[in-house]
This record gives structure tokens, sequence and C-alpha cells, in this order.
């Protein structure tokens, strides 16, 4: 695979669940992988209180520098959960501290009950770039197998379809 075809996923888990997804994601397109690093505690209660606010009201939070450059890929796929109907603060500040630097961007969300095309429109104003494909993960279906493996083949076949155009 040529440098301009490679795809990096990035993604912010709390819970676990936009992990799996982002590791399913690049198990399909053979793509690397980064976790974003988010340098405040969101376990308990209290954090997810915080974690909440903080989406809600559009906070980026303080993360660990990104190990791998996202301009040396061709796409770059950003996971990200929802909280309180926002993008996670961790992936507000992966897509700002790299703005300019993503050449095409794909996004997934996971969430309790969530449209994607509620959510992704503020990732691509953030990253000032447009998503080439977008899928997202309501709480049922992450628990059914088969719709889960449905909605990832679906996006996966979306954004190569896309990234080859």
């Amino acid at each position: 695979m040529t440098a301009a075809r490679k795809f990096l996923v990035v993604y912010y888990s709390r819970t676990g669940n936009t992990a799996r997804v982002a590791r399913a994601v690049a198990t399909r397109l053979k793509a690397d992988v980064e976790q974003i690093g988010d340098k405040t505690d969101r376990h308990g209660l209290l954090g997810y209180l915080r974690a909440a606010f903080e989406a809600r009201r559009a906070i980026a939070a303080e993360i660990s520098p990104p190990m791998t450059d996202p301009a040396e890929y061709a796409v770059t796929i950003i996971g990200s959960p929802v909280w309180a109907w926002n993008i996670a603060p961790a992936v507000r500040a992966y897509l700002q501290s790299n703005r300019g630097r993503l050449r095409a961007m794909a996004c997934f969300v996971t969430s309790g009950d969530t449209d994607a095309a509620r959510v992704v429109p503020e990732m691509e104003r953030v990253a000032q770039l447009p998503a080439l494909a977008l899928t997202g993960l309501n709480a049922r279906e992450l628990r059914d197998a088969a719709a889960c493996e449905g909605k990832l083949d679906a996006f996966v076949s979306a954004l190569q379809r896309a990234a080859t155009t």
C-alpha cells in the first residue's frame, strides 16, 4: 500500500466502545491506529460529570502529544464517543491541534442514541474539513454483533469508494 493510500485511525475512548470500533475499522482497512491520550482523569462519577460539562461547553481537553503525524496519511479516520450530544473534549483538542495537517478525514461516533449526523458536523467544523464518510453506532447496535458489523462494513466501503475518487 502506498503512502497516498494509507489510513490512520485516531480515537478517544473512555469506556472501551469507541476503542473496539476503532480496532475493527483499522483491521478492515489495514490501518495504523493511535489512541488520543487525555490528561484529565475521567474515571468515576466526577470524571463523568466533568466530561459531560466540558463536552457541552465545547471545551478542548489537554491531550498527550500524538505519536503519529496525520499529514503522513491519505485519510485520517477520527472516532469519538458522544457526550452530552457533543464530541469528546480530547477529540476536539486533537482536531484543533491537527487542523491543516489532515489530508482527508472520515468520522465515526459511538453513543447511547445520538445520530452521527448531529455530531459529525461539529467535527468537520473544528477540523475545517468535510468528512469523506461518517457513521455512528448507538448502544443497541454496539450490543448487536450483526448490526455493528453491517454498519462498519458499509462505513468502510463508503470510505474506500470516497478515498479512490
